[in-house]
């Protein structure tokens, strides 16, 4: 059963008062204990004790971490951090300290807050499944439990119902929206031997599906299994800061222990700490993170962690689901053809007459064009649909077939052999044929295709354009399919009839070659795939809350060319990080000289590593502002120079 709305907004409520309480109250006691100094408002150690107060308030999972990292022998920027803030306190710097440990609550709240919620959604999943079924039993249909069903049942499933089991059609027929799990949009029409599975949506049609696995045995079941391994699995990656303090600590302690043997003045070895102190090396990489982000976020791109920026300017390989990602993941059509001089609206107009009445999203296509036409479309005299095949209706003493050659063929309406090869050329670019038939004469052919996003061609030109040369489509979907997609958009590694177990087999093979995988989808069937992938990619507008949470970044307008400047902005942060961490090292080198040479008092040496802190800050500022040299969508916010025009590849009035 599904959790109760009213307490899943309690749960969200706690969690941001969790997360944003312990930086709030460690802001507020440093502007008080800065207050009380400035206004010399009573002993000076009321102010130094709130400033100890906050350090320890917002730092102590931090100290805790670099204690076992201590323990366990990791030379880490937690462990850095610990000693150099234990440093600065005992010289009195207190306000200094619990400054830097402000900044780190920041980041590390954000990144549990996005964390927490991707485990929440990866737990909720298994709710898309209906909790309730209900049973043929002889002659009678009763509603059971879905926990209580057993292999063998018959369920009955409505239209506009989900299929609670997977199973095998045994009576009836109907339109199945399978992208749940295959992440297509187009329907699936299932009849009595199909195969259906547990979370996917009956547009059309009553069935009747005999149960093969329930619960944890099914399909749906199986991919929320495939996220949680991948997330377990993901291995943990050592940030350039760490990397960095693997050798530089070892360095600064061996400094401090040589200044105190050297002078016998414990305020040397201080100094030398205090003067290494990461205050500019700590905050190099969170300012230069939280600059970029704050960036992207103009640009509808949210980011989970300062980790993705550092692995998306090393991805070398780009795997894109089509539905969805590539294309809109909604069917339209895309071409009329008109026959026995007729026109193209009037195709149109007769086809919306008998498709009026339909729920089936090839008719819900139909009628959409026609209200963009601007068409008068009266409603039909005599309806009827056969499901999966097509509709018969009259109108004005004319009897309309709309459906498959076959379906036409059946009711006596004569295909002819170039029509059949029209409806086999249009199969051949990823396209399904209705035909239209008034009386008994076939009058028109309206094509219907999933439509591509028109800046995805310009998008992965300019992927590959920045160095990733590989770029893959996968999809659920067919290879004939995929390749009237893929073909046009000049992508050539095409790996179609996926599920989404077969995506993570992919990626996996990819990461053992050394490769750095970013997977771009949006559906529940992406889910695992993005949770595995070195940077998970998720279209959110039109992503599954799931396929968010799994994810690393998402791409709030459902734009492809944002990742595009995400690659870029990526880059621009790595440098940046880079930049910063060298202007670090620049002043922990003059001061760690002097101060080793005695030359350099615990205070002057404090004074000496806020400058650095306060380049850093400069520099890292600096990225708010930082634009992208390239763009590949409409709509560009101020700023923003657009790569060039946005070319629509499937246009109507091309047909």
């Amino acid at each position: 059963m599904s959790q109760d709305p009213h307490d899943r907004q309690s749960e969200r409520i706690q969690e941001i008062l969790v997360l944003a309480l312990v930086p709030v109250l460690v802001l507020v006691l440093i502007l008080a204990s800065w207050a009380l100094a400035h206004g010399e408002v009573g002993p000076s150690w009321v102010n130094a004790g709130l400033a100890v107060i906050a350090v320890f308030l917002g730092g102590f999972l931090r100290f805790w971490s670099g204690v076992k990292d201590l323990l366990h022998a990791r030379l880490t920027t937690n462990l850095f951090v610990t000693i150099a803030i234990a440093a600065t306190l005992a010289v009195g710097e207190f306000r200094s300290a619990a400054l830097i440990v402000f900044i780190m609550a920041v980041v590390s709240g954000l990144e549990s807050f996005t964390l927490d919620r991707g485990r929440r959604a990866i737990r909720d999943l298994i709710h898309l499944a209906p909790a309730i079924a209900t049973v043929r039993r002889g002659e009678q249909e009763v509603e059971v439990p879905v926990a209580e069903l057993q292999v063998g049942d018959v369920v009955v499933v409505r239209p506009g119902q989900r299929i609670a089991v997977d199973g095998q059609v045994v009576a009836g027929a109907g339109a199945v929206n399978e992208a749940p799990i295959t992440g297509e949009s187009m329907p699936v029409e299932k009849l009595p031997g199909s195969e259906v599975f547990s979370g996917t949506l009956n547009e059309t049609g009553r069935l009747e599906v005999r149960t093969g696995r329930v619960g944890a045995d099914t399909t749906l079941a199986q991919i929320v299994h495939l996220v949680e391994q991948a997330q377990q699995a993901k291995a943990p990656i050592q940030t350039l800061a760490d990397r960095f303090t693997t050798w530089f600590l070892p360095i600064v302690m061996a400094l401090a222990v040589i200044g105190y043997l050297l002078s016998g003045d414990i305020k040397v070895a201080v100094s030398i700490l205090l003067v290494a102190c990461p205050c500019a090396f700590s905050i190099a990489t969170p300012a230069a993170v939280t600059a970029g982000i704050a960036n992207m976020a103009r640009r509808a791109v949210l980011i989970k962690g300062g980790i993705y920026f550092e692995m998306a300017g090393r991805i070398d390989t780009l795997l894109v689901d089509k539905t969805g990602t590539l294309t809109f993941g909604r069917p339209k059509v895309v071409e009329i053809v008109a026959l026995q001089g007729i026109g193209k609206d009037e195709v149109l107009l007769l086809a919306a007459i008998a498709e009026k009445y339909s729920e089936h999203p090839l008719a819900k296509s139909v009628m959409a064009l026609a209200r963009d036409r601007g068409l008068d479309v009266p409603d039909p005299d005599e309806f009827k649909a056969e499901v999966g095949l097509g509709v018969t209706a009259s109108h004005g003493g004319v009897v309309l077939r709309i459906g498959r050659p076959e379906f036409l063929e059946d009711l006596g309406v004569s295909v002819s052999a170039k029509l059949a090869g029209e409806v086999a050329a249009q199969a051949e670019q990823g396209r399904t044929s209705i035909l239209v038939a008034r009386g008994a004469e076939v009058v028109g052919l309206v094509a219907i295709a999933d439509e591509v996003r028109p800046e995805t061609a310009l998008a992965v030109s300019a992927l590959k354009g920045l160095g990733i040369r590989h770029i893959a489509m996968l999809t659920g979907d067919n290879i004939r399919v995929a390749q009237a997609v893929a073909g046009p958009l000049g992508i050539d590694d095409i790996h179609a009839g996926l599920l989404p177990e077969d995506k993570q087999r992919l990626i996996k093979e990819l990461q053992a070659q050394g490769r750095v995988v970013a997977m771009v989808g949006d559906g529940i069937n992406d889910a695992p795939a993005l949770a595995l992938a070195d940077v998970g990619i998720v279209m959110g507008a039109a992503g599954t809350d799931v396929a968010i949470e799994a994810a690393d970044v998402t791409l709030m307008n459902d734009d492809l060319g944002r990742v595009v400047e995400f690659v870029q902005m990526s880059r621009k942060v790595l440098r940046r990080n880079k930049l910063n961490i060298f202007l670090s090292i620049v002043y922990n080198a003059v001061g760690l000289g002097l101060a080793t040479l005695g030359l350099m008092s615990p205070v002057l040496a404090v004074v000496f590593q806020e400058a650095g802190c306060v380049s850093v800050v400069v520099s890292s500022t600096l990225l708010l502002w930082a634009k992208t040299a390239v763009g590949v969508h409409p709509g560009e916010p101020p700023g923003f120079r657009p790569m060039g025009p946005v070319i629509n590849t499937q246009l109507l009035e091309k047909s």
